[in-house]
């Protein structure tokens, strides 16, 4: 068990940057569904809603508005590229 008191700022420590945690609200899963567990990765945070469909019933794309999955190259399931953590808000597309 680690010290708090010698441990180095949440920004700066390589063991808190990495896990799991609760979702907040307004949070989203990358299928569009509102998120259970929020997944810190080193490609940065991703919501998941606890059921392994990929989606099946959530169209169109919260991000992208695009009616069909979004899929690799080799058809795998993946998440929307202007997936973020919070939907945008409506009638806005990301910028980018």
């Amino acid at each position: 068990m680690r010290n708090p008191a010698m441990s180095a700022s949440p920004a700066t420590d390589p063991a808190d940057s990495f896990g799991q945690r609760l979702a907040g609200p307004g949070e989203l899963c990358t299928c569009g569904r509102p998120a259970v567990t929020v997944y810190l990765t080193e490609r940065g945070a991703f919501g998941y809603c606890g059921q392994p469909d990929g989606g099946a019933r959530t169209r169109p794309c919260p991000w992208c508005g695009v009616a069909r999955r979004h899929l690799t190259g080799w058809g795998d399931p993946t998440r929307c590229p202007d997936y973020a953590l919070r939907a945008p808000a409506a009638g806005t597309k990301p910028a980018g």
